[in-house]
């Protein structure tokens, strides 16, 4: 079940899986978003960060 966008925190950064938890959908799906730039985030190592305001601009929030 995806989650509201109020429940989202904007400033926090969340994984890959956290990500697609929110949007249900799966983990590539978030990565190939990532990869194509539709979704905003931040390669740490080999970890993706989406700050929480990115995924609220990424649903329409």
């Amino acid at each position: 079940m995806p989650v509201s966008p109020k429940d989202i925190d904007s400033a926090k950064l969340y994984t890959v899986t956290e990500t697609a938890r929110i949007l249900a959908v799966t983990d590539q799906t978030v990565r190939k978003h990532l990869c194509q730039k539709g979704l905003i985030g931040k390669k740490v190592g080999q970890r993706w960060l989406i700050k929480g305001t990115e995924i609220q601009k990424f649903i329409g929030e």
